[in-house]
């Protein structure tokens, strides 16, 4: 069988900037005569919005364990090769990592191999205009990489700006308006369907605007530079930490069995809100007698029951520094 015109769209943005939700989204509004498929590359080991995306008639793949700076073209590749032949989707949507690039993803679309697979629509970017105010954001390559690869702009979770916040986004996005086909504002975690069917632009040049992020990237590096480790705290639950480029995972799979009581909980969430390295926490993990979605940032907490998990699985990820291993110590004596 021959597979042509699949259309494919990159969602990208920062950690903590929705792109779970708006997917999800997207998904429980599916034409009727179509079939879609989502390729989740995350950075960490774990894997945890594969299972919250979940939904009826829509193939999910996920492939943990993504390079910050491109991709590990070997897990992607077989990825995106599994879904188009086993889900045989008529679109498919990827998110990739919240700190990676995305234009190394779009090249590797792009491939001869793909040519008349698959039909590359507008990149989609989703960002939180809350975070123009903090300095990490603004000084991390990814965050302006994925706003510079976008044909669709989007300032996400704009029902929680006040009036200052939105105008802030409507003037920073002002400075890209010659490279995109929308920009819009985006309350709730919707998004218009329509704007998956943009064309895509040429982003083969950084664009003149008003910020400096001079941060060339060597993608024909060796990706034996990502230091994965693996170890098991207490009995039924494992750890995985990955380190890459400054940024590290630290990622638990935990038996149904296991659980945290609301208050050791708690006292987690303080102190990681506290380190000046940590960027998010998200998972799903069982509190005392029932299962939450956790979703966490420095300036944002977000929880909710999750009623058909069988076990717990969660991560955070942090700027690696020289604070890292004794904060994770630290961690790990509270959680378990």
């Amino acid at each position: 069988m021959r597979f042509q015109g699949i259309k494919v769209n990159v969602i990208t943005g920062f950690l903590g900037a929705g792109k779970t939700t708006v997917i999800k989204n997207l998904l429980a509004g599916v034409p009727q005569h179509e079939k879609w498929a989502v390729l989740v590359n995350e950075f960490g080991e774990v894997g945890i919005d594969g299972d919250l995306l979940k939904q009826d008639g829509v193939a999910i793949k996920q492939v943990p364990g993504g390079c910050l700076c491109c991709v590990t073209s070997a897990a992607f590749s077989v990825g995106l090769n599994e879904l188009i032949k086993q889900a045989q989707p008529d679109r498919i949507i990827i998110e990739p990592t919240g700190i990676g690039h995305p234009h190394q993803i779009v090249e590797q679309l792009s491939a001869d191999h793909y040519r008349d697979v698959l039909d590359i629509r507008g990149t989609v970017c989703l960002m939180d205009a809350r975070n123009l105010s903090d300095p990490r954001y603004l000084g991390h390559p990814a965050f302006f990489d994925q706003i510079d690869d976008a044909d669709v702009l989007i300032g996400s979770k704009a029902d929680l700006y006040d009036d200052s916040q939105e105008q802030r986004f409507l003037d920073f996005a002002k400075q890209f308006a010659a490279s995109k086909s929308v920009i819009a504002l985006s309350s709730n975690g919707q998004c218009d369907p329509a704007w998956l069917d943009l064309p895509r632009a040429s982003h083969n040049s950084h664009h003149d605007h008003d910020h400096d992020h001079d941060h060339d990237h060597d993608h024909d590096h060796d990706h034996d530079h990502a230091k994965v480790f693996q170890s098991q705290p207490v009995a039924g639950v494992t750890c995985y930490l990955k380190r890459e480029q400054g940024m590290a995972s630290v990622g638990w799979i935990a038996e149904s069995s296991w659980s945290i009581d609301d208050e050791r909980f708690e006292q987690f969430l303080a102190l990681i809100k506290m380190l000046p390295n940590f960027w998010r926490f998200k998972g799903v993990l069982r509190l005392e007698s029932q299962f939450e979605l956790i979703n966490v940032t420095q300036g944002e907490s977000r929880r909710s029951p999750q009623n058909e998990s069988l076990e717990s699985r969660f991560e955070c990820i942090f700027a690696d520094d020289a604070n890292f291993e004794e904060n994770l110590l630290e961690l790990q004596k509270l959680l378990f």
